[in-house]
């Protein structure tokens, strides 16, 4: 078949043709096509049935009652499962004056809720009433009784306190802590300071003369309530926040309606009412401002009472879809992007990639072509999942209708972002193909990953305030972003949903980090993923790929190579002067002129001054011992791997140096493994790589029908190549090299693997097609580099030997004739070679093995050799021979003439040089790559360290330890406090209520403002202005607290959507209280919680980073003893054979001290 020359495709001619491709390889997998968009689907679904079952519905408006702030009636069921009898309260610094403050104010709390801690008295004590007198028992008795079990426990300073709650059992006894500034320590406990013997105090500071060494109040105090830094009710009831989440203000995602609705006292996240915060915060508060005013406050009551709720839509949907829709959405892409990375690895695997590569196609349009594929794929199924999510496919029975899981969000919001964490898998996708080699490891590890990066979010949901860099760092986990972004927009759907133009809006005053960010890091995920699969295709190019080295962008020759292929590489002298060498064909145009081409890696010479030319119209046949160079060889025609130096010419104009891409035009290649499409047809194959050499129209078509014809697969045009037989694939592969009128073709053993009539018929296909053409072949069959072979080029450590005719060479290297006689049992060699001499004088024994005598007979004895073979069969019998044979010099003779064997060794000496080859490999991988014996060693050791430090730092971040002031002051803006009073002018209520005004008309009112609230309480003005629903979700962050004064009472309201509002409202009426009776002075609150960690915890840890670090040795002698089984299968079918457990037991041997040092 003649060849044509066509047009280069242009690169979106090729762009076109890849995408063609991929899809029709998606087409042929119905059954995949279909799970992937019906998983997502089905997925989804699940999401509707859960929107279903929870639908929403109208809340009336929520009125909450008042309670006292000393109340303990929500807490009984954390003091059943405490110590009643053993109640213990410490305090700090040691001092007589704050004991008995301490003391005073559980005197007041116990006598304020007598009737609740009596009936638990009782059932503490079985019996206690009947040891009494008649008559005695009654509620003084009872709390005198509550008092003499209930101990204060001083301690120094606040140091003390720190190692409180290390014990579990301690949270059972130790109610609380009391922390007063260090400087109020009583210095005169029996010690004269003034005389310089202050042992107990140290130094003495200017806060303690002032104020006599603690024997008196400050009038500005401040104190710290230090509770177990796990609330009781999370430690004993398993409910509730599982901190005091004292590092955050607000929760993350908001919920439609007010938090813990039906709890009048706030509910337990944190639960400073039901943990007895609140009551032990009023109590000292109200001790301290009595003592400071002299003023006996028990018959002035503070209450505090939430806010009300306007009327609203209650969807608890929206807080269970937070944290289900994500996981919901990873599994449904799952599937698909396991496929995904399957497929670009199988590519990978198959070397179509690489094949593809040298034909002409850039690797920039490889991984576009697969991008636009998926893209588009994933973007029918995003647009059906958005469909699933926004169709209003609900009316509950209350008649509420239009609503779906994404009521607010609009259309276009969802496609944008599951669009971009589609493209963001893709690109996941293919940064994973770029670690493996093999398609279904990479498919395994894929799925694998795909869920591990969806477990750092769970780090969001945890009680530890994590920075904004933190938090971006856990979104370069593709999965875990998506989470959190998806968190954003179902938290943003309680307040009227995501809007174009608010991605930057922070949901709450704690959050800096916000769904645009998360955006942005999807977006810097996807150019980072991208450019790891880039860096790793240059590392890591797979079995058929040659690999950079790891710091190849660095290298100036990556970025300007040069074209020169100049190189100060020494190389020894080449011996062009001892080739073999036949006159070159002058009739013949060259088709590939090879001049000097040399290629070294590192300081192994692989090809050294190769020149060599192959003519046009004929086969020449590159022979060679593996490690000759033949590889390295191709590989550099191909343009494959670059040459130390030297230059490659085909067709007379294309330098590979300068011109490759041009010169890939004209390049066929049929590497020894079938580098076909599974998927893709007979013809669609041909169709695809002509189309790739610019072919198109009725050419296009001529192309494909005659070549189908010439490769006799008529009734297979239509077959799936994937269903052909192997001769069949090793046909069609040959066609792909030879499809597109390609001028230059490689063929790399293209008989292997089929039987002898269709290596016969590829035979007379290839002597028919090498017109027109230059075709290097390489085979290790010499009767088919005698056929094929124009010319026969052989290689031996990566020089050129001979090159020449096969002919040219059997005469030059022949040995003339082989006789080859078979003995009999009374055979005699000495008179059977006497007979041979009377003809052939110097003749000799070439080899006499078993049963055979072989002699070598010169060529210039032909005419003798007629009366030989005549005079031997006479004496058949006296000789005692069975039957000769005669046969010319082979090819074969010429090869092993060009590059003679060593000879071989049996028995124990072959043992031996097993053991000692295996122990050489095992040495020779261990010294370059030194880091596998450290790993081994150092590993375990670094899993011990890893996860302790990992506990360590898990333990350390909780939020818990933050010390919070319990005003607005801290991480507040934009707040508005609300605030009424009634009573007579001059009287307490408006002393305080102008008290508690006074902070707010000195502070930024753009910052904290103060609103009062005439002829009625801030609970109606709430409500009220609540009403509006445009304000409702603003009102959140804003309307906090307030308080109402009258002269009898004080109420500290709070709306309970912060974290802290309740102790900051009951803070600040007590500040207030207090300017309003002693003006110069103040009252600061904190609430700093202790820490609390028990050693079974670190017990379990340490066990279960033990069990870890064994199975991370348990799996290196695996992959040992696996790689050994490997390595013997992989020698099983050569005939250098050996024992499958030669290796294990040597590996075993050199494990010993490797173990050791563990």
């Amino acid at each position: 078949m003649a060849t044509t020359t066509a047009k280069e495709a242009t690169a979106f001619t090729k762009l076109k043709l890849l995408t063609w491709k991929n899809f029709l390889q998606q087409w042929r997998h119905r059954g995949q096509t279909s799970a992937e968009v019906g998983l997502p689907v089905l997925t989804m679904s699940l999401i509707l049935i859960l929107r279903w079952q929870i639908s929403p519905q109208y809340r009336d408006t929520f009125l909450y009652p008042p309670m006292p702030a000393s109340t303990l009636e929500h807490s009984t069921g954390l003091l059943a499962n405490m110590r009643l009898t053993n109640l213990t309260f410490a305090y700090s610094p040691r001092s007589p004056v704050l004991e008995d403050v301490v003391r005073s104010s559980l005197v007041n709390l116990i006598s304020d809720n007598a009737q609740e801690l009596l009936p638990m008295l009782v059932e503490t004590i079985p019996g206690l009433v009947d040891l009494l007198p008649p008559g005695s028992w009654n509620q003084t008795l009872a709390e005198d009784m509550l008092l003499s079990s209930i101990r204060v426990q001083a301690y120094d300073d606040s140091g003390q306190l720190t190692g409180l709650y290390v014990e579990e059992e301690t949270t059972r006894v130790v109610l609380a802590a009391v922390q007063f500034d260090d400087s109020l320590y009583d210095c005169e406990c029996g010690h004269d300071w003034m005389a310089g013997r202050a042992v107990r105090c140290g130094v003495v500071t200017m806060s303690q003369l002032f104020y006599g060494c603690a024997t008196q109040l400050p009038r500005d105090i401040s104190y710290s309530l230090r509770f177990p830094e796990r609330p009781r009710t999370f430690q004993f009831l398993q409910q509730g926040g599982r901190s005091w989440r004292s590092d955050l203000l607000f929760p993350v995602f908001d919920t439609p309606g007010p938090r813990a609705a039906n709890s009048p006292q706030g509910g337990n996240d944190p639960g400073y009412v039901n943990e007895m915060f609140i009551a032990l915060q009023h109590s000292i508060s109200m001790e301290l401002i009595s003592r400071l005013a002299d003023v006996d406050l028990s018959g002035y009551q503070v209450n505090i009472q939430r806010f009300p709720y306007p009327s609203y839509l209650e969807d608890y949907a929206v807080e269970a879809l937070q944290y289900l829709f994500p996981s919901f959405l990873m599994m449904s892409f799952c599937y698909t992007a396991v496929n995904i990375a399957k497929a670009v690895t199988l590519e990978k695997e198959m070397q179509l990639k690489e094949s593809m590569k040298i034909m002409g196609l850039p690797t920039w349009l490889h991984w576009t072509a697969w991008f636009f594929k998926q893209f588009l794929f994933l973007m029918i199924v995003t647009v059906l999942i958005v469909l699933l999510l926004k169709i209003p496919w609900f009316t509950t029975e209350d008649g509420i209708s239009g609503y779906s899981v994404f009521t607010n969000t609009p259309w276009s919001v969802l496609i944008f972002f599951i669009g971009l964490y589609a493209a963001c898998t893709i690109f996941f996708c293919f940064m994973m193909s770029g670690f493996f080699s093999k398609a279904s490891t990479a498919s395994l590890f894929t799925g694998l990953l795909w869920f591990v990066t969806y477990m750092p979010s769970f780090l969001l949901t945890l009680d530890v305030n994590y920075s904004p860099a933190v938090q971006a760092l856990t979104c370069l986990a593709i999965n875990s972003g998506m989470s959190y972004g998806f968190g954003l927009l179902l938290a943003a759907e309680s307040s009227g949903g995501m809007q174009w133009g608010h991605f930057m809006d922070a949901p709450s005053t704690d959050v800096q980090f916000v769904f645009g960010h998360v955006v942005i890091m999807l977006a810097v995920n996807c150019v980072i993923y991208m450019l790891i699969a880039l860096y790793l295709e240059q590392v890591l190019p797979g079995a058929y790929g040659v690999a950079h080295p790891w710091y190849f962008p660095v290298q100036r020759s990556f970025w300007f190579p040069d074209k020169s292929r100049s190189s100060n590489v020494i190389v020894p002298e080449s011996n062009a002067s001892e080739v073999v060498k036949e006159n070159d064909p002058t009739q013949n145009p060259v088709g590939v002129q090879i001049s000097k081409l040399t290629k070294v890696f590192g300081k192994n010479l692989a090809v050294n001054e190769l020149s060599l030319n192959v003519y046009e119209g004929q086969i020449t046949v590159l022979l060679g011992h593996n490690g000759a160079g033949k590889s390295t060889t191709i590989s550099m025609l191909t343009g494959n791997i670059e040459p130390t130096y030297g230059t490659t010419v085909i067709l007379g104009g294309y330098n590979l140096s300068t011109q490759l891409k041009a010169a890939r035009t004209q390049l066929g290649l049929c590497p020894q493994h079938n580098v076909i499409f599974d998927d893709l047809t007979v013809e669609e194959h041909i169709e695809f790589f002509s189309r790739l050499k610019g072919y198109s129209g009725p050419q296009l078509e001529a192309e494909i029908d005659l070549l189908i014809e010439k490769l006799e697969l008529q009734d297979k045009r239509k077959y799936q190549a994937g269903g052909l037989s192997g001769g069949q694939k090793r046909r069609l592969a040959v066609g792909v090299a030879l499809s597109g009128g390609t001028r230059v073709v490689l063929l790399d053993e293209p008989t292997s693997g089929m039987d002898p009539s269709s290596r016969r018929a590829l035979w007379e296909l290839l002597q028919r097609e090498k017109k027109d053409r230059s075709i290097i072949l390489t085979t290790h069959f010499m009767d088919e580099a005698d056929v094929l072979g124009d010319r026969v080029a052989i290689m031996a450590h990566g020089r050129l030997q001979c090159v020449g005719s096969p002919y040219f060479l059997k005469r030059h290297y022949g040995v003339g004739y082989t006789l080859v006689v078979v003995k009999g049992e009374s055979f005699d060699e000495r008179e059977c070679t006497e007979l041979i001499r009377k003809y052939i004088t110097n003749v000799h024994v070439k080899e006499d093995r078993g049963s055979e005598v072989t002699y070598n007979l010169p060529s210039e004895y032909s005419h003798c050799f007629v009366n030989l073979l005549t005079d031997l069969e006479a004496k058949i019998h006296n000789i005692g021979f069975k039957n000769y044979g005669l046969t010319a010099t082979t090819l074969e003779d010429v090869f092993m003439s060009g590059d003679k064997a060593g000879r071989r060794v049996t028995g124990f000496r072959l043992l031996w040089q097993q053991v000692v080859a295996v122990w050489l490999k095992l040495f020779l991988v261990w010294t370059r790559s030194p880091w596998l014996v450290a790993m081994q060693i150092l590993v375990p050791l670094l899993m011990m360290i890893l996860t302790l430090s990992v506990l360590n730092v898990i333990t350390t971040l909780n939020d818990s330890i933050f010390r919070r002031e319990l005003t607005l002051n801290e991480g507040f803006s934009r707040t508005e406090t609300l605030l009424s009073y009634e009573g007579v002018v001059g009287e307490l209520a408006a002393r305080a209520a102008r008290a508690y005004a006074a902070p707010f008309a000195e502070a930024d009112p753009d910052s904290t403002a103060l609103q009062w609230v005439h002829s009625q309480t801030p609970g109606d003005y709430y409500l009220e202005k609540g009403q509006d629903v445009s304000v409702i979700a603003t009102m959140r962050h804003t309307n906090l607290i307030g308080a109402s004064f009258n002269d009898s009472a004080a109420v500290a309201w709070f709306s309970n959507f912060g974290y802290h509002d309740v102790a900051i409202s009951v803070a600040g009426v007590h500040a207030a209280l207090l300017r309003a009776l002693v003006p110069d002075a103040s009252l600061v609150v904190y609430n700093h919680p202790l820490e609390a960690t028990y050693e079974d915890q670190s017990r379990s840890g340490i066990r279960i980073v033990a069990m870890t670090a064994s199975s991370a040795d348990i799996e290196d002698v695996d992959v040992q003893r696996t790689s050994a089984r490997v390595e013997s299968r992989a020698i099983a079918n050569t005939k250098y054979r050996r024992s499958p457990y030669t290796s294990i037991v040597v590996i075993r041997l050199l494990k010993l001290p490797i173990r050791k040092a563990q």
